[in-house]
């Protein structure tokens, strides 16, 4: 939904909804990041709760260039033709708007008919064209935001001929913002790991690598463009009942053996270091497939087969990009661990890296330590080979 959608034709009641108690209300604000459309169920709740024609929420993030999402609780009946036509509108005189303006710090929380008496609201160019055709007279809100930068108003809107939103109504929304800003915080969180979830995924996307991430379950959560594309083909990796298999018969054993002592790594009590098992499929035409599977540290509040426990690339020997890039993908490294990584896995000594990066040999050993632990070997031998075999099978 766009921003337009606030200021759409007539929220017409859907029907006498039975009023929900403060608690209610409190479940439903923390399950909104998790709903599709955040916050429905609660901005449904919280109308029928002030027995009001509807409520609604507009997130922002606070820097130029972002979009904000509208989300109303109840249905608004706008023709796609008429939403257009508002966006546009709106997008034009949008700062125009005399309540969004008022709402200038947390916890604000101001009415329509405080802020401009009924002959300036006559004066108003988004009144007259946003709100007072289609009945929005009476309208109060409430600013909400987090430390991340997502930001919010949170609103009830009634017709003109109900009366004013009294004290009730802010003392419920003000008991309520605390709970809202928290909410708002989770949201911005999952957010922002899915963004950069989204971000790996492209990336590995980029470079051509397969990438399926799957549950504790063994089956496929999520998995980049270059997945779907090899999973559509068959001829090397397949899927059957939203878990991965190989079609080779003998490699798809290997495999699945791999992938069952993926978990038995995830240990209960300490943290364990990351399995890491490549393997190699030769198929016909002389053409080869790489697979690495590498586990994904777990968190001791997950739990289910929906925690993401593994991921598995896949690489067909098309890719192409840089050893250094990749070394850091796959073992996810910072990029200065990734090039001394990939300086120790092409045969310089640590002597030999700290003059090329011009550092100390003691500053270089401690930077190797880290990537130990990281990558999970205990010698600088072992980091070679694993690095060295990775390739190899990733292509």
């Amino acid at each position: 939904m766009h921003d337009a959608d606030m200021a759409g034709p007539a929220l017409l009641p859907t029907g006498a909804a039975a009023p929900v108690n403060r608690d209610a209300l409190l479940r439903l604000i923390y399950a909104g990041p998790l709903e599709p459309m955040p916050w429905q169920g609660f901005l449904g709740a919280l109308a029928a709760h002030l027995d009001c024609r509807n409520a609604g929420l507009v997130l922002r993030l606070s820097r130029e260039g972002m979009p904000p999402i509208a989300i109303w609780g109840r249905p608004v009946g706008v023709s796609d033709g008429e939403a257009r036509r508002l966006q546009a509108v709106h997008a034009e005189i949008g700062h125009l708007d005399p309540l969004r303006n008022m709402l200038d710090r947390p916890g604000a929380i101001r009415s329509l008919d405080e802020i401009l008496t009924r002959e300036q609201l006559a004066e108003n160019r988004f009144y007259r064209e946003i709100l007072a055709p289609y009945g929005f007279e009476r309208m109060l809100g409430m600013y909400v935001c987090e430390p991340g930068g997502w930001e919010c108003n949170v609103g009830v809107v009634d017709g003109m001929h109900r009366p004013d939103f009294g004290e009730d109504a802010r003392d419920l929304l003000r008991g309520l913002a605390p709970h809202i800003e928290q909410s708002l915080a989770i949201f911005a969180r999952l957010r922002r790991e899915e963004t950069e979830v989204k971000a790996l995924i492209e990336t590995l996307d980029r470079l051509t690598i397969a990438t399926f991430i799957l549950g504790a379950d063994g089956r496929i959560l999520r998995r980049n463009d270059a997945a779907r594309r090899l999973t559509d083909v068959r001829d090397i990796v397949g899927e059957r009942e939203e878990r991965l298999f190989l079609t080779d018969r003998a490699a798809n054993a290997e495999l699945q053996e791999i992938l069952a002592a993926v978990p038995a790594q995830r240990g209960a009590g300490r943290p364990q270091p990351p399995f890491v098992q490549a393997m190699r499929v030769e198929t016909s035409g002389a053409r080869h497939c790489g697979l690495l599977v590498r586990s994904i540290e777990p968190s001791s509040l997950q739990g289910g087969g929906t925690v993401p426990t593994a991921v598995v690339y896949v690489s067909t020997g098309r890719a192409t990009q840089p050893l250094e890039r990749l070394v850091m993908q796959l073992f996810d490294l910072t990029p200065s661990e990734a090039h001394l990584a990939t300086l120790l896995a092409t045969g310089f000594s640590l002597a030999d890296a700290a003059a090329k990066l011009g550092l100390t040999e003691n500053t270089v050993r401690t930077y190797c330590k880290t990537i130990l632990n990281k990558v999970g070997v205990g010698r600088q031998a072992d980091l070679v080979a694993l690095i060295l075999r990775s390739v190899a099978v990733l292509g």
